[in-house]
């Protein structure tokens, strides 16, 4: 195990490891890692579970975290709550009774299973209708939501980058149609969060989720969602209990009246720490300076692929994309190249379906390989990988 310094982050990595698969997890800096084992080591301790010094302390760290998170998004604390997951979140709106029977939400189908399962679930439950805008329709976004509209019509829930093949979507026209068009827009930033820079000052989705263990560089168990004012009027939350519940008799309960109605259970106290040290730092290096660090290794795994025999990259015009590409062979089989990448210079890739099954089936696929990178990856990294990979290909 070796550490790498990267705009002055320390991160742990394998001898000799090319990691390229920051979309399903990325790498978390020794400083939270720190974080995690001070808590553990040091503290211990549940928030709202009783007055004694380790409990309280607890507390304290939460809202700490919870303080130093808000702003990094420019959004008073109070917006901002934590869940296990983002797809519990994800089931805890769509569930909260701001939905009715017979009401529309658009979907695309480039999003990945964390969106779109639980729409489809939602629609099984209570025969809302969903429309999914196709691979073709992104290119004109704005005007295919317009379109999409019915009188029955609802929401809109997107990514602000899917994790199938990296587009990126201007969120902020997003907003703006939506307002227009007055739908609830529930954006997803899990793919894109610790990349770029998310300001919500001034413009901002009605509900905000993310996972914490992509893009943010936190743990798993650290996801959060950021409501606005007119949402969290609306929200009735269907997952309840632990420290959220204020009363309770038997014929019903009383939900705290501040962020933490939406908390149920025991939250990973450890885990919102080191998320908290990991989006700070991430802000104090300039998310503007990781942006171009980003765009230069995608341009170089672009020119690189091209140039590498039987290589087909997953790239449409007219859309704009992050630090995720995708590539596919007709000659080997996707899985076959990850397992062999892996083999000869310990590369790490993911392979398969990109948990993306609906855009799969819009592009005739079967499995790609993807890559993806954060600010740790070097050109040095990306030089290894398109060698090794021409390498392969051209003894096929």
């Amino acid at each position: 195990m070796s550490l790498r310094n990267s705009f002055g982050l320390d991160f742990y990595f394998s001898e000799n490891e090319i990691y390229l698969d920051s979309a399903t997890a990325g790498k978390i800096p020794v400083s939270s890692l720190e974080k995690m084992n001070s808590f553990y080591s040091e503290m211990g301790g549940g928030v709202n579970r009783g007055t004694h010094n380790k409990s309280v302390t607890a507390n304290k760290l939460l809202e700490n975290s919870r303080t130093i998170i808000a702003d990094v998004f420019s959004i008073e604390p109070t917006f901002l709550s934590f869940l296990p997951s983002r797809e519990t979140a994800t089931i805890n709106f769509l569930i909260s009774g701001i939905l009715d029977k017979n009401d529309e939400i658009i979907v695309s189908s480039l999003d990945d299973h964390s969106i779109l399962a639980p729409a489809i679930k939602l629609n099984s439950k209570m025969q809302t209708n969903i429309q999914f805008l196709s691979l073709e329709e992104e290119s004109d976004l704005i005007t295919s939501i317009t379109e999409k509209k019915t009188e029955k019509t609802k929401a809109i829930f997107l990514s602000s980058m899917t994790l199938g093949i990296g587009v990126r979507r201007d969120w902020k026209e997003i907003v703006k149609v939506s307002k227009d068009l007055d739908l609830i827009f529930v954006l997803d930033i899990s793919n894109s969060v610790g990349h770029e820079n998310f300001n919500f000052k001034e413009t901002s989705p009605d509900l905000v989720i993310s996972s914490g263990n992509i893009g943010a560089l936190g743990p798993p168990g650290t996801a959060f969602q950021i409501l606005s004012n007119q949402v969290s009027e609306l929200f009735d939350p269907i997952l309840v209990g632990g420290g959220a519940i204020i009363s309770l008799n038997r014929s019903g309960y009383r939900l705290s009246s501040n962020t933490t109605r939406y908390e149920p259970g025991t939250l990973n106290i450890a885990g919102i720490a080191a998320l908290a040290n990991s989006l700070h730092s991430l802000k104090n290096i300039g998310f503007e300076k990781i942006l171009n660090h980003e765009k230069k290794l995608r341009k170089s795994l672009v020119d690189g692929l091209r140039k590498i025999n039987a290589i087909d990259i997953i790239e449409e015009p007219n859309l704009k994309y992050g630090p995720v590409l995708s590539f596919k062979s007709d000659t080997i089989d996707s899985h076959d190249i990850a397992i062999i990448l892996e083999d000869l210079e310990n590369i790490y890739v993911r392979s398969g379906a990109l948990c993306s099954h609906l855009m799969m089936d819009e592009l005739n696929q079967e499995s790609l390989v993807q890559v993806s990178t954060h600010l740790y990856n070097t050109d040095k990294d990306i030089e290894i990988f398109l060698d090794t990979l021409d390498s392969i290909m051209s003894e096929i």
